[in-house]
């Protein structure tokens, strides 16, 4: 294999895979007591002769794990793991013709090592043949679901659109491995994005309803990527009313423990709360003599223009404005307006999208309620 993605696997990730496939295939005495090796006759020496590529392998050494191989073999030739750890040993070594030969006989002989179809996924990928690289991400978690190393192989084949389509297509057919496609996104935001992201562009090959997506969504969410998390709602499960892009636009729950929704500063200059009995809303009050931050929450808005609208009253209805930036909070200029007469915001392409509320200097309580925002001009993201 010439491409990155060959040497990629000719090296780190099929060592990896074959010394799996050699730990978990080893079985009687020899094989786990290398050291007793010179002491079985030489007819009776397959089992010590795997055992040996085995330990050559583990350490790196693939002369002579080939040489062990080839010796199993001609022992028992109908054992895969002898084939296995000769085409392991072949790539280590850069003979790919001879890791080829000794691969097609091992997967004759049976489809439960995972170097094998390591081996063919990486070919198959190469070659752009996605179709094949999708039976052999199937075969490879049909025998080991919960095989770790495989996730990179998905985001391997999930890179191209007619991968993630022949990868949908498998999980379409409900494969025992469908929970591992599912809840790969543990290790990274990445993954997680990565998969969202399929499962939402390719609903139409897929659906899987809402009680199979709530853990990702969930997850999307707690990491505050709530754009993703309502794409892959509102395309993985249709009846659900997606959720409003502010949470408690009353201002009923500032303050609480919940996961979303208001966030307070904690400035001492700055008061947050209750308004007066009988009156809906929240009231803010600043002695800062500039404009401060009161309070803030994650958004999922697509990239656009926005117009935000709110119920303002009590002291100074100008002085309340909002500001839309990615990850942390920027203080609003003077352009825009206010939100007491609709406020025009812009939503850059961000992943982590936050609204604030500001409150200029002044004088006096203002009280906020019914905050709401309304599109002008929105772009939807497209993916490659």
């Amino acid at each position: 294999m010439k491409t990155g993605v060959g040497r990629w696997l000719a090296s780190g990730l099929l060592l990896l895979f074959a010394l799996l496939a050699v730990f978990n295939g080893l079985d009687r005495f020899t094989e786990h007591q290398p050291s007793a090796i010179r002491l079985v006759p030489a007819v009776f020496r397959s089992h010590a002769a795997r055992a040996e590529a085995a330990q050559a392998l583990a350490v790196g050494e693939a002369a002579r794990a080939q040489e062990a191989a080839a010796a199993a073999i001609r022992a028992d030739p109908l054992d895969r793991r002898g084939a296995t750890f000769l085409g392991a040993a072949a790539a280590m070594l850069g003979d790919e013709a001879l890791a080829d030969r000794s691969f097609a006989i091992a997967d004759r002989l049976g489809l439960r090592e995972p170097v094998v179809q390591a081996w063919f996924f990486g070919r198959a990928i190469e070659a752009q043949d996605y179709s094949e690289a999708a039976v052999r991400i199937d075969l490879l978690l049909r025998a080991h679901p919960e095989l770790e190393p495989a996730q990179s192989f998905i985001t391997q084949l999930e890179q191209s659109p007619q991968g993630r389509r022949k990868l949908l297509g498998r999980l379409a057919r409900e494969p025992q491995w469908a929970n591992a496609y599912l809840q790969g996104w543990r290790a990274d935001d990445a993954t997680l994005r990565e998969r969202a992201r399929t499962l939402a562009d390719e609903s139409a090959a897929l659906q899987l309803g809402c009680e199979r997506i709530a853990p990702m969504v969930r997850a999307l969410e707690q990491r505050n990527l709530r754009l993703d998390a309502r794409r892959v709602r509102e395309a993985q499960c249709p009846d659900a009313r997606s959720g409003p892009a502010i949470v408690d636009t009353g201002f009923d729950a500032v303050g609480g423990t919940g996961e979303f929704g208001w966030r307070r500063d904690l400035g001492g200059d700055v008061r947050v709360g209750t308004s007066e009995a009988g009156v809906d809303g929240i009231a803010l009050s600043s002695r800062a003599s500039v404009t401060r931050l009161m309070l803030s929450q994650p958004v999922a808005l697509e990239p656009g223009e926005y117009r935000a609208f709110a119920s303002i009253g009590g002291a100074g209805v100008e002085r309340v404005t909002a500001s839309l930036d990615c990850g942390e909070t920027a203080r609003p200029g003077r352009g825009g307006g206010a939100l007491g007469r609709g406020q025009l915001l812009r939503a850059p392409p961000c992943d982590n999208l936050v609204l604030g509320i500001w409150l200029r200097p002044g004088e006096g309580v203002v009280r906020l309620d019914n905050l709401r925002i309304e599109p002008i001009g929105v772009q939807t993201q497209s993916r490659p």
